[in-house]
């Protein structure tokens, strides 16, 4: 009998370890020098329903053509790129055989979170959900950390990552393509947040002096040579009259709290030096002034975190319940027969 010749192979193989000759299915990337991951059922199985499900479905009837074969093995064709399912197939193998994964960037987050929800690999969404707010990804790009926790549903990291978008105005943001999974709602209540917070930083700042009293060792207490605000200080009620020095710095701390509402805001360098100057030109508070504005900032740096972060939890439940799923398209077909799960 004749034997149809072999279609010649259009994919290279994939490194170590899913290249193994025993192993009973391949997957093939979408790329277009596609690559053929050689796996097995049982780890594939273990770590995805999707894919124990699919491995349980009766087999094509009549025989498969060869070239829907590769080496006697049949081939899945994948609509995920080389390097997403590189990264997907280490998740799924034991760390005795690969090098534990690690996100190296956000878009690499992103591709590998979506081909989880795809194929229903629950530790793989754990483990990008805690890399998602990792410091690396979290204190340098908290909006885009935002969009993509709105992106799948994940509210204890769309919490944290608005509360780090505190760190710079929100009017400064770049633009970022994956705020297009960003309701125009959750935007809202995002500036709404900055604004509330914003409000409570700079009202809190500007009611330090009057919080001052009199047994206060600060040297703008202290001091009764250099001018003072010009509200005469009343023992009876406990409110002394703070340097006009300290007054103007509390002032352009506000502003700056106002515009990001966080604790380091602060203890921002310029402004406290501009304070520190101006404190020289008195001989009491000059040889003081910059210590104790040091140590102060410090401690109102902490002390206005512990404000805003009761404020910006209850405000936080109230309106950040965002849940924004992606549109999740199951492409994945046999090669060896007309099966499609879309289907299903």
């Amino acid at each position: 009998m004749l034997m149809p010749s072999k279609v010649p192979r259009i994919s290279i193989m994939a490194p170590k370890p899913f290249d193994h000759l025993d192993a009973d299915v391949i997957l093939r990337s979408s790329d277009k020098e596609p690559v053929d991951f050689r796996v097995f059922k049982l780890f594939l199985s273990l770590a995805s329903p999707f894919f124990a499900m699919i491995f349980t479905l009766p087999q094509p009837n009549p025989p498969v053509y060869l070239d829907e074969y590769e080496d006697g093995k049949p081939v899945i064709q994948m609509s995920e790129d080389k390097h997403t399912l590189h990264l997907l197939l280490k998740f799924c193998y034991p760390i005795a055989l690969v090098e534990g994964p690690r996100l190296s960037s956000l878009q690499e987050l992103q591709s590998i979170t979506q081909a989880a929800f795809k194929f229903e690999m629950e530790g793989v969404k754990n483990f990008a959900r805690k890399a998602l707010v990792e410091p690396r990804f979290l204190e340098s790009q908290p909006l885009r950390v935002f969009a993509i926790a709105c992106r799948f549903g994940w509210t204890t990291e769309v919490k944290m990552a608005a509360q780090y978008t505190l760190r710079q105005p929100l009017s400064n943001s770049a633009y970022y393509e994956e705020l297009v999974h960003v309701t125009a709602a959750a935007y809202h209540r995002l500036q709404q947040y900055h604004k509330i917070c914003g409000e409570v930083a700079q009202s809190w700042i500007r009611m330090q002096p009057a919080l001052a009293e009199f047994d206060d060792e600060w040297v703008w207490i202290l001091c009764q040579r250099c001018p003072g605000t010009g509200v005469r200080a009343r023992r009876d009620t406990g409110y002394p009259d703070s340097r006009r020095w300290f007054v103007d710095w509390i002032r352009d701390i506000a502003a700056e709290v106002h515009r990001r509402p966080w604790g380091v805001s602060v203890k921002k360098f310029d402004l406290r030096e501009k304070a520190v100057t101006s404190a020289q030109r008195c001989s009491v508070c000059g040889p003081r002034a910059a210590g104790d504005l040091e140590t102060f900032s410090e401690m109102l740096a902490v002390e206005l975190e512990k404000e805003l972060a009761s404020v910006c939890l209850l405000d936080l439940q109230c309106t950040m319940y965002i849940y924004f799923l992606p549109e999740i398209e199951i492409d994945i077909n046999f090669n060896e027969s007309t099966w499609d799960s879309n289907g299903l």
